[in-house]
């Protein structure tokens, strides 16, 4: 339940004001907005279902009930099959995700960014810019110089002629100042120190990704545990069999 909590809540591009973009983005048909929000309710949701079986197998080895640890185990084995698929699941979106969501993030990008405002009349463009800010990045990939990854934008072919980046990668911008806010230097210029170097993709990897490589982990541990439940449990039965223990019989 934890990594799942923590996605939830301190994740910044589940924001509602980005999820316009992360609806664009799809990694096997499935749009990225979609994975970022149910990802976490799910592991949610079976964490709480394993606290409850739990309970079960708590109370079937207390009471020396035969009935609730046979169902416990077999419920077990089965979450364990579940957590199999989860696993597989995760090495795919880890290896194709650098070769997928980078690509399609730029292609947004390149095609579609069109405006240096907040008034979501462009709603892409918009949690774009909303991004730059809230996670402190610029563009896709690092931007480094005057030469970077909106050069071929619609918006430097129009309104951001004679700009280099938009107001959303400066440092200091803030919703409530965006519209009046000028640095020539960050937009002019992309002098070095006045805006966020850091290109998106790394750092929507850096929160996303750290937490999905938690999830891989816990899973994977929680299955070996699940192992060796699964194992004592049924070696519990055996000894309450034999010393005739069980309170009640199958």
């Amino acid at each position: 339940m934890v990594p799942g909590i923590v996605m939830l809540t301190n994740i910044d591009f589940l924001s509602g004001n980005i999820e316009p973009l992360l609806d664009k983005i799809s990694f096997n048909g499935i749009n990225l907005s979609n994975i970022a929000n149910n990802l976490p309710i799910i592991f949610i949701i079976v964490g709480a279902s394993i606290l409850f079986i739990a309970t079960l197998g708590l109370v079937g080895a207390c009471c020396k009930i035969k009935t609730l640890l046979v169902l416990y185990a077999l419920i077990v084995i089965v979450l364990a099959l579940v957590q199999v698929i989860i696993l597989a699941f995760f090495f795919l979106l880890r290896t194709q995700l650098d070769d997928t969501i980078k690509d399609e993030f730029l292609s947004q990008l390149q095609s579609s960014y069109t405006k240096d405002d907040l008034d979501k009349s462009d709603e892409v463009s918009s949690a774009f810019n909303y991004m730059f800010m809230q996670m402190e990045c610029c563009g896709v990939n690092p931007v480094t110089a005057t030469t970077n990854d909106f050069d071929l934008t619609p918006w430097r072919s129009g309104d951001g002629v004679s700009l280099k980046i938009p107001k959303g990668c400066c440092i200091g911008v803030t919703e409530d100042t965006y519209s009046a806010f000028v640095n020539t230097a960050c937009t002019d210029t992309a002098t070095s120190g006045t805006y966020h170097s850091d290109g998106c993709y790394d750092a929507i990897m850096s929160s996303f990704g750290s937490t999905l490589n938690m999830m891989g982990y816990i899973c994977f541990g929680a299955l070996l545990l699940q192992i060796l439940i699964v194992i004592f449990t049924f070696c519990l039965c055996c000894t309450y069999m034999k010393s005739g223990t069980f309170r009640l019989r199958v």
